[in-house]
């Protein structure tokens, strides 16, 4: 029988591109044996189908198997393997989606940072407009309180945020401008609401998730106000008199989004929060314009 050719862990190392204390590891766990020892010397030495095993361990370890998991595998056959691989595709897609969703909310994050920065090189400037508010699923908390509770909206806020992370989700699943829906421009105005509701956009787009809701899908008059909240009135008082000019009809509800505010930066006079006071008009072929554009 032809002798077999064994090579020294140094050379098998250098083979297999790992190193000599990995090999020895591989071979404590039972994941290779030792071909042959030299009796006087002590060397190890390995055939080349051990070579073989080391480089389908290091595939399976690039592959995201776990040491554990290789053994097992290798030990049981092909359908252990098989197992293991369908195991593997779904955590590494779980981990894409995650990251694609992290992604998502970092370029959204980015965005109103940007759309701030530009309406502040603006301020003192009016300007209202017409816009599309596309409809989004969102996350949706409602808070109901007295009209004169101190401090409602932050207090509403905190909530929102310890609820968008329970049932399973983190932070990386919403995304974009918090906003603040009220059901009265008036009663905003007076300080007298007693409830808001508070919508951010949900990147996992399950119908069934709870405790979200599609929300958008209407036409508004849009305007920012920039610095204190404390002063948003002076920005309602003036949309009000631009919707009266032009004759547009109100629904009566308004949105308030946080484009710049504590998340962005710590100087009040920054802040800028975009007011939609949502018309009482047909937005049936926007909203269908704007399915046809996000279809391309």
């Amino acid at each position: 029988m032809k002798e077999q050719k064994l090579f020294s862990i140094g050379r098998a190392g250098r083979i297999c591109g790992v190193s000599t204390r990995m090999l020895r590891y591989y071979e404590e766990i039972g994941l290779i044996i030792t071909d042959h020892i030299d009796s006087r010397t002590g060397y190890r030495y390995y055939s080349m189908q051990t070579l073989r095993d080391v480089q389908a361990v290091r595939y399976l370890v690039d592959a995201g198997f776990s040491l554990e998991e290789i053994k097992l595998c290798r030990s049981q056959g092909p359908d252990a393997l098989q197992e293991s691989f369908i195991k593997n595709i779904k955590k590494t897609e779980d981990t894409i989606d995650y990251y694609h969703q992290r992604l998502a909310g970092m370029k959204d994050w980015c965005s109103i940072i940007i759309e701030g920065k530009a309406v502040l090189r603006h301020r003192g400037v009016f300007n209202a407009s017409v816009i599309y508010f596309p409809e989004r699923r969102c996350f949706r908390y409602r808070r109901e309180h007295s009209a004169d509770e101190k401090d409602a909206d932050l207090i509403s806020e905190i909530e929102y945020m310890t609820a968008s992370k329970q049932n399973g989700r983190s932070m990386v699943d919403v995304g974009g401008a918090l906003m603040f829906a009220y059901d009265s421009y008036g009663d905003r105005m007076e300080r007298c609401v007693s409830g808001e509701t508070i919508y951010q956009i949900i990147y996992r787009n399950d119908p069934q998730m709870p405790d979200t809701a599609m929300y958008g899908g209407f036409s508004a008059i849009s305007a920012y106000h920039c610095g204190d909240p404390a002063s948003i009135n002076d920005t309602y008082e003036k949309m009000l008199a631009w919707a009266d000019l032009h004759n547009f009809r109100l629904r009566g509800d308004c949105l308030e989004r946080r484009v710049l505010d504590i998340y962005s930066t710590q100087d009040v006079n920054e802040f800028v929060t975009n007011i939609l006071l949502p018309l009482d008009e047909d937005s049936s072929d926007l909203k269908l314009m704007h399915q046809f554009e996000t279809e391309l």
